[in-house]
């Protein structure tokens, strides 16, 4: 179960957005020494890859910061986001909302801002997919 992180906190979002409190959120996280394996070229500075998800309970355009206290982010860190649709039992589906991630940036204070644009006019389960690359 998701524990509420209190690093994550509403910059811009429609008034009845929420952090679904049932949703697992980290799934794996891999040292330096694991992502050797995981890369296509001859050499890499990579010193740590962190994979985890996030669900919203969301519509419309907004932004959240989102805190993940078992990884390192940093101002400088590579921050991949998606974002879909998630049905009552959690399994991203490609729905009739449209989704969107507009902007991300990672702080050094450890958090990720994420701007995105659900296309529906009432709140739905969505997913963001993150991938932090130092």
């Amino acid at each position: 179960m998701l524990q509420a992180d209190s690093s994550d906190a509403v910059v811009a979002a429609s008034a009845d957005t929420v952090e679904e409190a049932d949703f697992d959120s980290t799934k794996a996280g891999y040292s330096a020494v694991e992502a050797m394996g995981t890369r296509a070229i001859g050499e890499t500075n990579i010193t740590s890859i962190f994979w985890a998800q996030k669900g919203l309970l969301t519509h419309g355009t907004g932004a959240w910061v989102f805190g993940f206290p078992n990884a390192t982010v940093r101002a400088d860190s590579q921050v991949s986001v998606s974002l879909t649709e998630r049905d009552n039992n959690g399994t991203p589906f490609l729905g009739l909302a449209t989704t969107q991630v507009l902007n991300v940036v990672p702080h050094a204070d450890g958090t990720i801002s994420v701007r995105y644009h659900v296309g529906w006019s009432s709140n739905i389960r969505v997913l963001f997919n993150f991938i932090i690359v130092n």
